[in-house]
């Protein structure tokens, strides 16, 4: 019989938890109410956020896969001078402010493209840092150094912490909000949804794939983690590539703007 903490996970998450993580939150419960099992106080620390602290996975840093940024480079002149993008289960924002920087460095030197970015995770903590600007030396990495030239202009460093200029936050929007859940009334041009997939049970998977093609405009564009493409089997998308990278558009987009 499935462990009850791992199957509320699941149904609330739609993740598969780790073990460990399960046994760290599951000693959390009776340390803090001294009890776990009750349904009532399930219900109530998975829906404000508290499990999710300890359950989900928030592995991110600047830049991550630099070849999706050189494709998202790439898409720009397709959206007519606005484009609106979405950072799904963003963890601590890296990926949002890699979008912003690149978009800033991109109307330096190109006409420029209004954007707006509409960043969100399940675990309340992670957006409270992605909206305070501050990250350490963990948040840098060699796979997408070739990038950080765009972030620069916008950083500077204070001891080990290195503090994101307020004015790239300027167009990004963060909020909290469980991807299992219908997406807000947007319609993004593009969605990131990267390295969060590989985590969702099997039985969860086209629930979420239908959230994102929900939300997504026509043509629109979902770029997945390197490891995950494969994995997604949905009516609502078209696998392509271009190049070595790999993404999905609309099924019901046939023509025009189609890469």
């Amino acid at each position: 019989m499935e462990d009850k903490l791992f199957l509320a996970a699941e149904e609330y998450f739609g993740i598969k938890a780790n073990e460990d993580d399960l046994e760290k939150f599951r000693e959390h419960l009776v340390k803090t109410y001294g009890l776990w099992e009750n349904p009532d106080l399930l219900n109530r620390v998975f829906h404000s956020g508290e499990a999710a602290s300890f359950l989900t996975v928030n592995e991110t840093y600047f830049f991550r896969e630099p070849n999706h940024f050189q494709f998202l480079r790439e898409l720009l002149p397709l959206f007519n001078g606005t484009v609106r993008i979405c950072s799904a289960a963003s963890s601590t924002g890296c990926e949002a402010y890699s979008i912003a920087a690149l978009l800033e460095s991109y109307n330096r030197f190109n006409p420029p493209v209004r954007y707006s970015i509409d960043a969100f995770d399940i675990n309340p903590r992670v957006i409270k840092t992605a909206e305070g600007c501050v990250y350490g030396k963990g948040s840098f990495r060699d796979d997408g150094s070739s990038f950080h030239y765009a972030l620069d202009p916008f950083m500077k460093q204070e001891g080990d912490s290195f503090i994101i200029s307020p004015s790239l936050k300027k167009n990004i929007r963060f909020f909290v909000h469980n991807i299992m859940d219908p997406l807000p009334a947007e319609t993004w041009d593009l969605i990131f949804f990267r390295n969060a997939f590989i985590y969702f049970s099997r039985r969860y998977r086209e629930r979420v794939l239908s959230n994102l093609a929900a939300a997504l405009a026509e043509p629109g564009f979902l770029i997945m983690g390197v490891s995950e493409t494969a994995g997604v089997h949905h009516s609502a998308f078209d696998a392509k590539n271009r190049g070595d990278v790999f993404y999905f558009q609309k099924a019901v987009y046939r023509s025009g703007n189609s890469l």
